[in-house]
């Protein structure tokens, strides 16, 4: 193609000089726009010479739609204008001495053909390894065409997440999750309900980005994971219909329409789905108590089962309109309304080292919630110039709600007084989460070596969540005030940043600053046996960021990157609340919470974008962390988020975006390895906790004849410390078979997650001279079925972009 290329320039160069017999200064100008007056870059323009249309030269519009052609001679002249899916146009020019022409404006019209007779051959790489990100194309991969958000995170490289929402990255916990560059989901589970209920065909391309630069908030410990949708290319309508069912223990069904129609000034997209299924949790727990006077150790066991039933819906749609070529406006909304049932029988005793049995406990519990999220946003895009001056300006709102119900019945049995007793609990959460943002962005290119951005950010966080507890004495149900609470929390985060760009020879510098401003306020109410609770927080921190890359002359980089990075407490573990899990769990919020900081540096050595060797290095001061206490004169234990004194991580990543083992085969592959290291104090000792972690995360892609495509692929994770606790290591081996039909636009996908069942979460720790384990297994192992049908009608566009970044409501999670 290069070639192709450098011999149109040369033959255009050797006729420009064959015709024009002697240089002149003519010049003939103008400007190629769509139907709905957008400019349309990369047109063919060529000059003919008007009495018997020979060729004189010919060039291409920019990404303003404007063209040139320079010392052309006096003489009458046909301008024609074409490009794939447009109908050709012709002006005619007339250029009198050294005059000037300008042409009116070109206006292209959607040609209407068929777009089935076009055949692409070109596919995006896999996986693309840059310096500052690494992108991953779904569209490569067969086993992200079936199933959800959730599957995709999970079969990316070196990302795992949790059942729990918890999410790490290249080893390092607390990586933040954007969609389109917003958070627009929650945390925890919350975060997983939302990624189950998101469909892999609106999934485009997933970036992982280590070390965001200043523009990007600072929230973040381990870097982002933006999830990029699927957006508008076609002019005309277009239309994709997507259902999916897997069954694994328990059946899930996913099925979702979505819709774009782009014509004129107007873009109007929009996607409704419906999701709904089963899961289980089957968890077992184990606590060795300290030791007795006796000399004997008090042992507890639990088996719990929980099955989930789950009703979804969602939907997001909006607006774009183009008010001019250099001006477009976006309104756009989202949601999604949930309910959850979750029934099951919880069966705990406790006995000796001799195995005499002391007591036991059977409870049923009974938990019914609902979730309502919306969002909505307009933002404004303005071209300044045409050298890439651009302003942005954007506002969101989000409101999230949850109501949530609890039933407990327990029957406590003591084995050595013969007597059964029985207990009867119910507790009701209701909360309400109000978010408003507004950003403004510039960006300020000086020249191809040299560029600036700046931007400000406001952002107001209103809480008010209530929690009432029951208990059943006779038969009258009497509150419990000493778990009962209402909280009251409100947050202002102001936020402004400037970065800039310098090249030099081999050299690339960027580097930015950011400053956020945080004012918290928080009230917990008092009752009869609590007094009111007020506290104030307000902060000031600098994020500075710097990316240096070093260009080899055979095309390989070396990148050095360093960034400073936050994260704030989620609003649940500000929450004071207590939630139960059973008589002998509890989870418990802490106001008294402060935000970690974290220093992140990456050496990086990338070879054609292709292959990746980097060695990183992490320091976090007040790393928030799950901490596990045992309350005095009790057996109960309490989970609670906390501040531990340090947490470092350290270690070496190698990727290979793809490499070829034959013609049909092709497998890209991820390996880290990384020590993480704890410390905190506990009953005023010092302790310490680390593991070295070895990950690897493999994926095969194999073409077969007739549109067929296979891919196997699986991934590894090597015990690892996370504060107080060891994850045990953890497998999985998933694998998918495709079938194109219909001129490829319809996709028919068989696949298998976790085909041996291996996925399970094993958990041990050692807390205030107490020994744990916990054995957790949900319904991952599944076979499923997804058709995705894609109705096109019209022709390529211009992609829309989207360069707001504006909630951070990852924290949310009530």
């Amino acid at each position: 193609m290069c070639k192709l290329i450098n011999l149109f320039i040369l033959l255009n160069i050797f006729l420009s000089f064959s015709v024009s017999g002697a240089e002149t200064n003519g010049v003939v100008t103008g400007k190629i726009l769509t139907d709905n007056k957008l400019p349309l870059e990369g047109a063919q323009v060529v000059l003919l010479a008007q009495k018997d249309s020979s060729f004189v030269k010919a060039t291409a519009s920019d990404k303003n739609g404007t063209f040139i052609f320079k010392q052309v001679n006096a003489g009458h002249y046909l301008v024609q204008v074409s490009m794939l899916g447009y109908k050709k146009e012709t002006r005619n020019a007339l250029v009198q001495g050294d005059k000037s022409v300008f042409l009116t404006p070109v206006l292209m019209e959607v040609e209407a053909k068929s777009l089935g007779a076009i055949v692409i051959t070109a596919q995006k790489p896999p996986v693309e390894i840059m310096a500052d990100k690494t992108v991953i194309n779904l569209e490569s991969f067969v086993l992200n065409s079936g199933g959800n958000a959730f599957t995709v995170m999970q079969n990316l490289p070196g990302v795992v997440i949790s059942n729990n929402g918890t999410v790490s990255l290249n080893g390092k916990s607390g990586a933040k999750v954007l969609i389109d560059g917003k958070v627009s989901y929650l945390e925890g589970t919350e975060l997983v309900n939302y990624l189950k209920s998101t469909p892999v065909s609106s999934l485009e391309k997933v970036e992982l980005v280590a070390n965001p630069s200043a523009k990007y908030d600072a929230s973040g410990n381990s870097g982002i994971i933006n999830i990029r949708t699927r957006r508008a290319k076609l002019m005309g309508f277009n239309m994709t219909l997507n259902s999916s069912y897997e069954q694994g223990k328990y059946g899930r069904a996913n099925n979702n329409i979505s819709f774009n129609h782009r014509n004129g000034k107007f873009n109007v997209f929009g996607m409704y789905g419906y999701y709904t299924g089963h899961d289980f949790v089957d968890l077992k727990i184990s606590r060795e108590f300290d030791r007795s006077s006796a000399g004997l150790s008090t042992m507890f066991g639990q088996d719990s089962y929980r099955k989930r039933a789950d009703d979804n819906q969602y939907f997001n749609g909006g607006i774009h309109y183009f008010a001019s070529p250099k001006t477009t406006f976006e309104l756009s909304a989202s949601g999604y309304a949930a309910s959850r049932a979750e029934d099951g029988g919880i069966n705990s005793r406790f006995y000796t080292d001799i195995s005499k049995s002391d007591s036991t406990l059977r409870s049923s519990t009974n938990n019914r919630d609902k979730r309502y999220n919306f969002r909505s946003g307009l933002s404004m895009t303005h071209k300044i110039d045409s050298i890439g001056k651009e302003l942005s300006v954007s506002a969101d709102y989000l409101h999230y709600s949850v109501e949530e119900d609890q039933l407990h019945n327990d029957l406590f049995a003591k084995a050595a007084e013969g007597f059964l007793s029985q207990s009867l609990s119910k507790g009701f959460k209701d909360g309400t989460i109000g978010v408003f943002s507004a950003q403004t962005d510039l960006s300020y290119p000086v020249s191809d070596k040299l560029s600036f951005e700046s931007g400000l950010k406001t952002t107001f966080v209103d809480v008010d969540n209530s929690s009432e507890y029951n208990n059943k004495v006779g038969q009258e149900w009497l509150p419990d005030y000493g778990l009962n609470c209402k909280f009251l929390y409100k947050e202002n985060v102001n936020a402004a940043y400037v970065s800039s760009k310098i090249s030099r020879n081999r050299f690339h510098l960027e580097a930015g600053l950011r400053i956020e401003n945080t004012n918290i306020k928080g009230h917990q109410l008092g009752n009869q046996e609590r007094k009111d609770s007020l506290f104030r927080v307000s902060y000031t921190d600098l994020f500075p960021t710097a990316s240096l890359i070093y260009s080899l002359k055979n095309s390989d980089i070396i990148a050095l990157t360093y960034g400073r990075r936050i994260n704030r407490p989620n609003y649940r573990d500000l929450n004071p609340f207590i939630y139960i899990f059973d008589a002998y769990t509890y989870e418990q919020g802490n106001t008294a919470l402060k935000p970690q900081f974290s220093n992140n540096i990456d050496l990086s050595y990338i070879i054609r974008k292709n292959y990746s060797v980097s060695m990183f290095y992490s320091n976090i001061e007040q790393a928030i962390i799950k901490s596990y206490m045992v309350k005095e004169n009790s057996k109960r234990v309490y989970v609670m988020p906390t501040n531990m004194a340090s947490y470092n991580s350290y270690g070496l990543r190698v990727s290979v975006g793809q490499f070829t083992l034959s013609k049909s085969w092709n497998s890209n592959v991820y390996m880290a390895l990384t020590r993480n290291n704890y410390k905190w104090v506990e009953d005023n000792a010092p302790l310490k906790n680390g593991y070295t972690t070895f990950l690897i995360n493999m994926s095969n892609r194999i073409t077969l004849p007739k549109e067929w495509s296979a891919e196997l692929s699986g991934f590894y994770n090597g015990r690892m410390a996370m504060g107080q606790i060891n994850v045990a290591p953890m497998w999985k081996v998933s694998a998918a078979i495709q079938k194109k039909l219909f001129k490829g636009n319809a996709t028919l996908s068989i696949y298998s997650n976790d085909i041996f069942n291996s996925y399970v979460t094993k958990i041990n720790g050692l807390f205030n001279g107490n020994l744990a384990k916990v054995n957790e297994r949900n319904d991952r192992c599944a076979v499923g079925i997804s058709f995705t049908y894609r109705f096109r009608k019209g022709s390529e566009a211009k992609e829309i972009k989207k360069k707001s970044d504006s909630i951070d409501s990852k924290r949310i999670n009530l």
